[in-house]
């Protein structure tokens, strides 16, 4: 019952110090937990499950600020995992094979009659706990750093895939996709860069993550992924994947994961897309698709002059001295 109360005090409408700042409709859907704004759907109890949860040795973490390309990702894992057998996807879904720690594990999250409903449900660390002991996991997590599991702070004791996305693509692709998620904040493009840029869209500031992996991109159990990369050369991605999880694969096996973690194999796959899953959850049309564009670049399309200058100010500011570098076009 503990949990439940804690739960629910981020709920009573007290306006927080951070979303104080925050257009008035983020509050509604909106907590603070740690100076982070968290949606109501991912509670205090998956968070606080997901800070001691049990990794085994043979765990494989996929890691990543929301939206950077996790779904790709996931799918690349399951593939070389499953040495390209992908009858082992018939009848299942990507999202419910790769438990969300932090997250409750119901195919339709927010499918929930109210918010009681939320806290009582189970949680992606629930789920993966009891998976059994000789059945190797593949799990996902968007959670800041200073939140992750004991086990994977510092000295990663378990593998760990991360992917980054250049900042800008990003952003465009975090706004499109609070318009697709009915339970999301809906900020107008403006609001929502300068939240971003204030961080305090929800799960944080994209340059702690970021730059929190990448200093620990030479340990031996972290594989540092950017998007644009392995959009530029997909098959070199799945390679250095497989060899990252102990896989030695034959190029027809290669070739068959690479066209399996395609976009338009995993747009047109309903063990890909979460679309169908998730419909009940998404305010799906034609236009407004989880699987949006996939591509670099379209930032363009959105962010003004100033915006641009602006943020490219701010990028030069946190990364300097990292050595990090991102692709924009």
């Amino acid at each position: 019952m503990a949990e439940r109360k804690d739960a629910v005090e981020c709920w009573t409408g007290e306006m927080s110090a951070l979303l104080a700042k925050s257009p008035a409709h983020v509050a509604k859907v909106c907590y603070e937990y740690e100076n982070v704004a968290m949606l109501y759907y991912i509670t205090k109890k998956g968070i606080d499950q997901t800070k001691r949860f049990k990794l085994r040795p043979d765990d494989v973490y996929v890691i990543s600020y929301l939206k950077a390309g996790t779904t790709w990702l996931q799918q690349i894992a399951m593939l070389v995992q499953l040495e390209g057998d992908l009858s082992f996807f018939e009848g299942k879904h990507i999202i419910t094979m790769v438990p969300y720690l932090e997250i409750c594990t119901l195919e339709d999250k927010m499918g929930y009659k109210d918010k009681e409903e939320i806290i009582s449900a189970p949680t992606g660390a629930e789920q993966a706990d009891y998976m059994p002991p000789d059945t190797p996991r593949i799990l996902k997590t968007h959670v800041v750093p200073r939140w992750l599991p004991d086990g994977l702070k510092d000295d990663p004791q378990a593998k760990v895939l991360y992917i980054a996305r250049n900042p800008k693509d990003t952003a465009i692709s975090y706004y499109h996709f609070c318009h697709l998620v009915k339970a999301l904040p809906k900020y107008t493009w403006d609001e929502f860069f300068e939240e971003f840029i204030s961080d305090r869209v929800i799960y944080g500031s994209w340059f702690e993550h970021i730059l929190y992996w990448w200093n620990l991109r030479n340990h031996h159990n972290v594989l540092f992924l950017k998007y644009e990369d392995m959009k530029q050369d997909p098959r070199k991605a799945v390679i250095q994947i497989a060899e990252f999880m102990g896989k030695s694969l034959p190029d027809d096996i290669i070739d068959r994961i690479v066209e399996a973690s395609s976009f338009s194999f995993m747009k047109s796959n309903t063990s890909a897309n979460p679309d169908e899953v998730l419909k009940k959850s998404l305010d799906l049309t034609k236009e407004k698709t989880f699987m949006r564009k996939g591509m670099v670049g379209d930032w363009k399309n959105y962010f003004t002059e100033d915006q641009n200058r602006r943020f490219d100010q701010l990028y030069q500011e946190k990364l300097a001295g990292s050595g990090l570098e991102f692709t924009f076009a």
